[in-house]
C-alpha cells in the first residue's frame, strides 16, 4: 500500500513540476507579446507624431509598418487562445503580413524625400 501511495506521490509531484514549469513558459510569452503590442503602439504614436511634425512621407511607411505589425501580433495571440481561427489561411496573412512589414520599412529607407 505505501509503494504504490509513494510512487502516486511521486509522479503527480513530477507532473506538478511540468505543470508549474508550462504556466511559466506560457505566462512569459503572454508578457513579452503584450510588451512587443504595446510598444509597437507606441510606435506608431510616435511616428504619426513625427509625420504630424515634419510632414515627411517617409515616416507614414513606418507608421503603416508599426500598424500592421500590431495587427499581426493581434491576429497571432487571437488564433492562439480561439480555437476557431487555427486556419491553415491564418499563417499565410500573418507570413503575408510579415512580407507587407518589411516592404513598408523598405521603401520608408529608400524613398527619396520631396
Amino acid at each position: 500500500m505505501y509503494v504504490i501511495f509513494d510512487t502516486i506521490l511521486s509522479l503527480l509531484f513530477v507532473h506538478s513540476g511540468m505543470l508549474l514549469e508550462l504556466d511559466i513558459f506560457e505566462s512569459t510569452e503572454t508578457i513579452i507579446l503584450a510588451i512587443t503590442g504595446i510598444f509597437s503602439l507606441l510606435l506608431l504614436g510616435l511616428s504619426i507624431s513625427a509625420y504630424l511634425k515634419t510632414r515627411l512621407n517617409k515616416i507614414l511607411f513606418a507608421a503603416a509598418a508599426f500598424a500592421l505589425f500590431g495587427i499581426q501580433l493581434l491576429i497571432e495571440s487571437l488564433e492562439e487562445n480561439i480555437e476557431f481561427l487555427d486556419m491553415q489561411f491564418i499563417s499565410i496573412i500573418t507570413s503575408a503580413m510579415t512580407l507587407g512589414i518589411l516592404v513598408l520599412f523598405f521603401l520608408a529607407i529608400v524613398k527619396k524625400s520631396r
